[in-house]
Formats: structure tokens, sequence, C-alpha cells
């Protein structure tokens, strides 16, 4: 069964909201739960997510840049929101194998598959003499990597350095707050330690617009773009010819709540870029409400709706996926989501 929706006309959102950055956290002093950070609200004891596939994905299989996917899966979390048991393994209809995790007092978490096969890891945090937090990560007995988040004057986070498990700097950022906004920089290396990433971005708290510069290993820049409060592009340049080191992919829009704009440079070096828009209920985009994608000529070729039904604690039971038919100008109904949510 087919249901079509005629597609609605391209119209401009919106209302004003605080801008934020991707990648760039305001300060929150709720430490954030696994639970939390999976979407869901309230006391959850678990979820059983089963998928219904209706119709076919109208787009062709290798051309489509917006996905969203879900396969059967299934989670339990404790009540302080740690997730106690998952779906290691599924496709679209079914569970194929679980995980079931325990936590020591020290907050080791220690992992066993269907097959016996077990995992365990660390997560230490300690207060150094200078004010600054050190997380260490272990697997088993070996540490995999190290970070360090550095403290301003007003408890507000200024940077983090990450090193990998040889204690070399695998990256670090920092923050610059300012009167009417702030500059962030950031770096990413090799295992070198040469920089393959130098960004800095300016975000204007007055007019909320989004400034973000590349440089290139001698310091030079090499792209430019600036952003409006809806992540409409104001102005940008590229050094035509330049191909980056690592993916620009995610790296060069704005997240406020309502919407998110992200813009991904051609890494051939021609300049061009293409669009992607996610419109959301609230912040963040774990659940968005529909996504857009524009090619490098600037035109709409895909877009994705969702809809979805809700409990009382605002968590989605039903969700249902349309895929854009450029074709016919119609919104496909491809697959309906249900979840079942037990509460403590």
């Amino acid at each position: 069964m087919t249901r079509a929706v005629p597609i609605a006309g391209r119209g401009a959102l919106l209302a004003t909201f605080v801008l934020m950055a991707c990648g760039v956290s305001a300060q929150n002093p709720h430490q954030t739960t696994e639970r939390e950070n999976l979407g869901f609200r309230g006391p959850v004891r678990s979820v059983l997510t089963t998928v219904h596939k209706l119709n076919p994905d109208p787009r062709p299989a290798d051309k489509r840049k917006l996905s969203i996917v879900q396969n059967a899966d299934w989670a339990v979390f404790d009540v302080q929101g740690r997730r106690t048991e998952f779906a290691s393994a599924a496709d679209a209809d079914r569970i194929l194998a679980t995980t079931k995790c325990t936590y020591a007092v020290d907050g080791a978490q220690n992992c066993i598959n269907d097959q016996g096969q077990q995992d365990q890891s660390l997560r230490k945090e300690t207060v150094l003499p200078d004010g600054s937090h050190e997380i260490t990560y272990y697997y088993g007995a070996k540490l995999q990597s190290r970070e360090i988040v550095l403290y301003g004057t007003e408890g507000r986070e200024v940077g983090h350095r990450n090193y990998d498990n040889e204690g070399k700097l695998t990256s670090e950022d920092s923050t610059q707050f300012e009167a009417g906004g702030e500059t962030d920089a950031a770096r990413i290396y090799d295992q070198r330690g040469a920089i393959v990433s130098h960004t800095k971005t300016r975000i204007s708290a007055d007019d909320g617009r989004f400034e973000r510069w590349e440089y290139a290993a001698d310091g030079h820049v090499v792209w430019y773009l600036q952003l409006d409060e809806n992540g409409e592009l104001i102005s940008s340049w590229y050094e035509v010819g330049y191909k980056p080191t690592v993916t620009s992919s995610g790296s060069l829009g704005i997240c406020r709540p309502k919407l998110c704009v992200d813009y991904r440079f051609d890494e051939q070096g021609s300049g061009r870029f293409e669009k992607t828009v996610q419109h959301t209920p609230g912040q963040g985009n774990i659940e968005t409400d529909s996504e857009e994608h524009y090619g490098f000529d600037g035109l709409l070729d895909e877009k994705i709706e969702l809809k979805y039904v809700r409990d009382t604690h605002g968590n989605w039971t039903t969700r249902s996926v349309f895929v854009w038919e450029a074709k016919t100008n119609q919104m496909v109904e491809t697959e309906e989501d249900t979840r079942k949510i037990e509460y403590y």
C-alpha cells in the first residue's frame, strides 16, 4: 500500500532562536545519562523497537545522501540511566544477538554477548591541581585514550586536549569568550604530530552570525564561510584546487533549537558545496521532523519527513517515514517503526 502526499512548497522557516554552533557546547551542569543521550525522556526501563517496511525507497540507491536507518532494537536501562542490555546485532525486523552489561563500584563496565565474548571498559575522571579534569578511558586493563578538560575562572569549559594510548596529542580545541560572542579554535593531528585540520570559528551573539575559517598546514586560509542565524549563506570563499586532508562533512554548519543546517564543500577542490537542512521539534537533531538535501547546483534533490505518535513522557511509540519521489513530487511512506516502552 502506498500513501502519497503532495510535497509542500519550499518556504522560509521561521522565528528567532538562540544560535548554537555545531560542536560548541553550552555550559550544562547536568551530567547526561546514556539513556538521555539516546533521546529518551523519563524513567525508561526497556525499549523494544520493531520496523515495518511498507514500500520501496523511491530514490536511486547510489544517490542517497539522507539516511534514516532503523533496525529492530532492544535496550534495557538501570535506574541510573545506564544500558544494562542491548541488541548487539539485528536486521530490519528481528534481533539477532544481545549483550548484557554490569557495572562495578568504580564504574567499570563489563559486557558479555550471546557467544560468551566479554568486553570490559572503564572511564576514570580526576581533578588535577590546576582545576582541570583528566579523563582516562580503558579497555580491559589497557589505556585507550586520555582527555584533559580545561576550565576558565567562571567555571566554564574553555578547552579540551585528547591523547592516544601512547600519550600523543590527537586533537585540541579552545574557546575564548568575548563581549558579544566567542571564538573557538580546533586542531587535529596525525601520528607524526603534524596538523591535518585547523579551523577557527567566530560566533556573534548580537546578530547571530557564524563564521568559520580553515587553515592549511602552513597557516594560510584555504576557505571561509559566513552564515546568518538561520543558517543561510552570507558569503564564502574557497581556494580552488585545495583538497582537505580530512573530510569536511558535518563541520560547516550551525545547529540551534528547531533547525540544523550543514554545508559540505566539494572535496575535489572546486569550491562548490552541498547543503543539508534538518527541522527538529526541540534542540539537537536526534529526532528530526524533516530533512532536506540540496546538491552542488543548489537544487533540492532529496527530502524525508517523519511523523511521530508520542506517549505522555514525550517518547515516540510510532514513527512513520516518508521519502520524496522526485518524479511524481509525492511523499511515499516507506516504513513504520513501533516502540514498546516500559518505565520504572
